[in-house]
């Protein structure tokens, strides 16, 4: 059990909390949200004992466990840079006695796959009395895992805001146009295809979700189209294939970028770029919810073209109308939402014999 009580934080002279109550009981399974630097991990740390309040009572009964997204365990350099996220994550959970353990989560699933987030939520799942108190700006994974959730209030974000430049005008037919063109794209690493016989016709309009297991290969197909059109080069930088952008077509490729300085930079160009195409690699990898929230809603106002890579599940099926798995054999395309996307079972069939390497 958590029991906390006019809790005060003040760290120089800037407030964090102040008559914070908190009560959880044995076994809930809580979700910690809010904005940047309202204090969600800083009230983890005060579970854990790492940081000591200005005022207030914590008590705590059980043994308090943490797990940080970035970091599973105390692993040497070398084991870290063997093992991949989720072995990480296991390896840091394994051997859990759910009658004596409050497990702190901060932002879990931020280097997973969606296997990886699939199988933690089974874990908690299972382990059904084991308390946990998580942060977390993965709608989804909350939505599955918590019983609750607790909402630190911050300073309101200003929204989000993309400008668009004019749109490529139809077809006297009224056909939607064309405005972008890959065929046959192949790129290797180390001898394998990151993607391979990857071909497709993106048309004005279409929001399109790169998704699947090939994590490299969804970013590197990214950063080929954005080559493609930054350099004039068809290739891409792939060893074969063609890329060809429609004239008309204004163009904005945002990386991924790692810190929330960086994507707030990133937007600022958004907002002034005037494109009507954006290729977007993880956009939302290093963002707090009420931001992420933000940049979905001016992403589904958009009214050009977007093609993206993200791992939050809930922010693909708000914004995407067409879904790409890129495998390292091909793709299996489908002009559908996310959820159907899915459910398909020709899809799913398609899916599995992609992935027979």
């Amino acid at each position: 059990m958590v029991r906390i009580k006019d809790l005060e934080l003040k760290l120089g002279k800037r407030e964090i909390f102040s008559g914070l109550d908190l009560e959880i009981a044995r076994g809930e399974k809580v979700g910690i949200i809010g904005g940047e630097g309202v204090g969600k991990s800083t009230l983890l740390d005060i579970m854990a004992g790492r940081i000591l309040p200005t005022a207030g009572e914590v008590k705590i009964s059980g043994e308090v466990h943490s797990v940080n997204g970035s970091v599973y365990a105390d692993f040497s350099e070398l084991q870290m840079a063997e093992m991949s996220a989720i072995e990480k994550l296991k390896r840091a959970l394994r051997g859990l006695n759910d009658d004596e353990i409050i497990l702190l989560l901060d932002e879990p699933t931020k280097n997973l796959d969606a296997d990886g987030v699939e199988w933690l939520i089974n874990f908690l799942h299972e382990h059904k009395h084991l308390t946990t108190i998580t942060v977390s700006s993965d709608r989804y994974f909350l939505q599955q895992v918590c019983s609750r959730t607790i909402q630190l209030s911050g300073t309101p974000i200003e929204p989000i805001k993309i400008d668009c430049a004019p749109l490529l005008e139809s077809t006297p037919s009224g056909a939607i146009p064309v405005v972008l063109e890959a065929n046959s794209l192949l790129k290797n690493r180390d001898g394998e295809p990151l993607f391979k016989d990857v071909s497709f016709t993106i048309r004005q309009g279409q929001k399109v979700a790169f998704v699947g297991r090939n994590e490299r290969g969804k970013s590197k197909l990214l950063k080929a189209l954005a080559m493609a059109y930054q350099n004039h080069d068809e290739t891409g930088g792939c060893q074969h294939g063609r890329i060809k952008f429609s004239d008309g077509v204004k163009v904005f490729y945002m990386p991924r970028v790692y810190t929330g300085a960086s994507a707030k930079v990133e937007f600022d160009k958004l907002a002034f770029g005037m494109s009507n195409f954006l290729l977007l690699d993880n956009p939302t990898s290093c963002l707090d919810l009420p931001t992420i929230e933000s940049l979905e809603k001016a992403l589904v106002e958009f009214p050009g073209t977007i093609i993206f890579v993200d791992e939050d599940r809930e922010f693909t099926r708000a914004i995407a109308n067409r879904i790409m798995d890129i495998t390292p054999q091909g793709t299996v395309d489908r002009i559908s939402s996310y959820d159907d996307f899915l459910a398909n079972e020709t899809v799913k069939l398609q899916i599995k014999e992609k992935y027979k390497v």
